[in-house]
């Protein structure tokens, strides 16, 4: 019995070194030293090359390193009877939310203009203008943890998704008017959606135009939600005013791209959450087990749906 751990971007060592803490008895290994093929029986991919599904006849179940899974939907080989599950536990949630709750306070509450105001001599009070109100699309893991975040602060919290649930104290909608009674409303527009051919360029000239001026969009789910050039021309007219990106089509975001200089928008680098090893050590042991006891892996996708 064998796992596979295949994420060519990333140091898998201390992943592979606490999965062995947690499954002593099973035979850890990382892509590319695959060993028996046929003696793998799990795997935990993440932008893994093309071909590697194939090239193991005897899996069971895979899971995302993480809570995306674009790279498993596009991916021919994977049989459509495969179990796939994904990895988005309690401590990458909660990161997010704490994440989103500081970029939105510190925007809110306009640090720049004291840091400005500090390099400058100057005393300059400037109280914060109102409360704003917190738009979310998508209720998922993510989402509902950075609602709950935002309600515990007091804000008003709206929220869009397929179900049209979320937490309690969370006004959300459904479906394309309940979109636009999210987008209109909200302040602060939050993008946590996952990445399916009916979300896949949502974040686009269309949405903008509904959005409030002076309103700000974040964008935490993935580069696709996004067209680019739509943004680039909806903030010339404030619809919205600012731009939060941690995600992008191409990354590492290239040196000339024009949001690295842009006045109106903050870049990071697809920092917001990372998944942590030990969480994802316990939750992929743990997902495993299920797996060889005939059960789904934690975190069960369908890919057809795209969550």
């Amino acid at each position: 019995m064998a796992i596979l751990i295949c994420a060519p971007d990333r140091s898998n060592e201390r992943l592979a070194q606490d999965l062995r803490t947690h499954l002593p008895k099973v035979d850890i290994r990382i892509w590319p030293d695959l060993g028996d093929a046929d003696e793998i029986e799990f795997a935990v991919l993440w932008k893994h090359p093309q071909g590697l599904v194939k090239s193991l006849p005897k899996l069971q179940a895979i899971s995302s390193l993480g809570a995306g899974i674009e790279h498993l939907i596009n991916d021919p080989d994977i049989p459509k009877d495969l179990p796939v599950g994904r990895l988005a536990g309690p401590k990458l949630a909660h990161d997010m939310a704490i994440w989103l709750v500081g970029r939105v306070l510190a925007d809110w509450l306009d640090f720049k203009h004291f840091d400005q105001s500090q390099q400058q001599g100057q005393w300059a009070p400037k109280p914060p203008h109102g409360r704003p109100v917190i738009g979310i699309l998508g209720m998922g893991h993510m989402g509902r943890a950075a609602a709950e975040a935002f309600l515990g602060l007091g804000f008003d919290v709206i929220g869009w998704s397929a179900s049209g649930q979320g937490p309690d104290g969370t006004v959300t909608h459904q479906g394309a008017s309940g979109l636009d009674q999210v987008v209109s409303a909200s302040d602060y527009l939050i993008c946590l959606l996952p990445l399916t051919p009916h979300t896949r360029g949502i974040l686009n000239a269309r949405l903008f135009s509904n959005m409030p001026r002076g309103s700000v969009l974040i964008n935490v789910g993935r580069g696709a939600h996004l067209i680019e050039e739509d943004l680039l021309e909806a903030l010339v007219q404030h619809h919205p005013a600012r731009a939060i990106l941690d995600v992008f089509m191409t990354e590492p975001l290239p040196e000339s791209h024009p949001f690295w200089s842009h006045p109106q928008i903050t870049v990071s680098p697809h920092s917001a959450a990372l998944t942590d090893p030990s969480e994802a050590a316990l939750l992929l042991s743990q997902s495993y087990q299920r797996v060889m006891a005939g059960q789904a892996p934690i975190g069960l996708v369908d890919l057809e749906r795209g969550y």
